[in-house]
């Protein structure tokens, strides 16, 4: 069951009325897949709080690859809150285009995205920043056990990103456990919903859809 409506912040006159998400959760708990899936049946869009890591382009790759990307402090938050406030009122945004491989900020690409009426904004950080929940007007926390993270992390960072096993299982001890455990698990309080995500796909996608369509129902019809 969906819980309260979380406070949000004042409309501006005139403004469009948009529905925004903020899902977290660990890494590797399906948070990506889903909303791009649900987001492309409501007709919305998606905000990747990994695209939004601080631009270090002028480390060399060594550090760029040891720095922190799971710490609060890594992500570019005044830029984000820019953005998802800009969405809110009808406006399109130039989001940050990430390589994730040589861990940089594309510096001559953006990503166009036209304001709809629906934004969800994923990442494990996306219940803990308040100048972000503040615009959420449904708030989900995805939760699986942790081998189910990992093994998911796992197959994500070698096929997508190019990463060394070696180098997966540095940062995964050293930045992402540290992280859930001190910023992610806290955050889950803020939630209006809680899915266990270790479940078949489909039948997460269908919660999660269900869920905004339970929350978004009245305001539609008022």
């Amino acid at each position: 069951m969906v819980g309260k409506k979380l406070n949000r912040q004042a409309r501006v006159p005139g403004s469009a009325d948009i529905f925004i998400i903020g899902l977290s959760g660990p890494s590797g708990t399906g948070k990506s897949t889903v909303a791009r899936r649900v987001a492309s049946r409501l007709n919305g869009h998606v905000i990747s709080m990994e695209t939004y890591a601080l631009e270090m382009n002028h480390l060399p790759l060594e550090e760029r690859a040891s720095l922190d990307y799971d710490a609060p402090n890594a992500t570019d938050v005044r830029l984000l809150e820019n953005h998802i406030r800009n969405y809110a009122l009808g406006n399109a945004i130039e989001t940050p285009i990430y390589d994730f491989a040589k861990h940089l900020r594309v510096s001559d690409r953006r990503e166009h995205i036209p304001a709809t009426s629906l934004l969800i904004v994923e990442g494990i950080l996306a219940l803990h920043f308040a100048q972000v929940r503040r615009f959420f007007d449904l708030s989900i926390y995805l939760e699986a056990p942790d081998e189910v993270c990992f093994h998911r992390r796992k197959v994500r960072d070698i096929t997508e990103r190019q990463r060394s096993l070696d180098f997966i299982l540095w940062q995964y001890k050293n930045n992402v456990s540290p992280a859930t455990r001190q910023y992610v698990l806290p955050s889950k309080r803020y939630a209006d919903l809680v899915l266990e995500s270790n479940a078949d796909l489909p039948a997460l996608e269908k919660s999660v859809y269900d869920a905004i369509e339970e929350r978004r129902a009245p305001a539609i019809t008022q």
